[in-house]
């Protein structure tokens, strides 16, 4: 396929499509989507993947421990977003932090592979993802990881405020569609376009009280 045809898969020109390839633009979550249904991949053999060569840690009361903010991502108007242009919130903002939580280096990185700089602890509400989450756990997001492929729970702002569901990019769709789905199974499932949703980051932990 050639740069010309791709870029007109996705709405755009070859010119785009060279400086992508090149990096002199930076590949967004939108354009990535768009790509990866065009060619009927997931976004995931796109990107190279991540090794880890890191020895197994030893979780021992020597290993170093790093600080995670746990956040209120559900207060304000725009459940935690920056309002934006045309009813769609510009960016994520966080609130002051509500808890400080500390992890060891070595998990965080050889087991959850996160950057800590990268993670925030949430609390979950509601009933959606019951039984696999409960209100009141408090679960990790990756903020680093915003790509409904492959498929995995995510904390997103889906239009209409800022929910904790699993979602699943549409293979073959055009423009990009987003199954989002809750565990329950009282919730309903539906759809929204890649483009109207904000992805805050994929959960990788959770943490409840027994």
């Amino acid at each position: 396929m050639t740069q010309e045809q791709l870029g007109a898969l996705i709405g755009t020109d070859k010119t785009v499509i060279s400086k992508l390839e090149s990096g002199r633009t930076r590949l967004s979550q939108q354009r990535m989507m768009a790509i990866a249904a065009s060619l009927g991949c997931g976004v995931a053999e796109l990107l190279e993947p991540i090794t880890v060569t890191s020895a197994p840690p030893d979780w021992g009361q020597d290993d170093a421990s790093v600080e995670v903010a746990e956040v209120d991502i559900y207060g304000d108007r725009r459940g935690g977003f920056l309002a934006g242009h045309g009813g769609k919130p510009q960016s994520f903002r966080e609130d002051e932090t509500i808890a400080p939580w500390r992890f060891p280096a070595s998990y965080l990185s050889a087991e959850l592979q996160v950057r800590p700089a990268a993670v925030r602890i949430v609390e979950v509400r509601g009933d959606g993802m019951e039984p696999t989450l409960l209100p009141g756990d408090r679960v990790m997001v990756n903020l680093a990881d915003q790509s409904p492929s492959p498929p995995g729970i995510f904390a997103l702002w889906d239009g209409q405020g800022v929910v904790i569901k699993r979602l699943e990019l549409i293979m073959g769709s055009h423009p990009p569609l987003v199954e989002i789905r809750s565990d329950n199974p009282h919730h309903r499932v539906y759809e929204r376009a890649a483009a109207d949703i904000d992805i805050i980051g994929r959960v990788v932990w959770v943490g409840r009280r027994l």
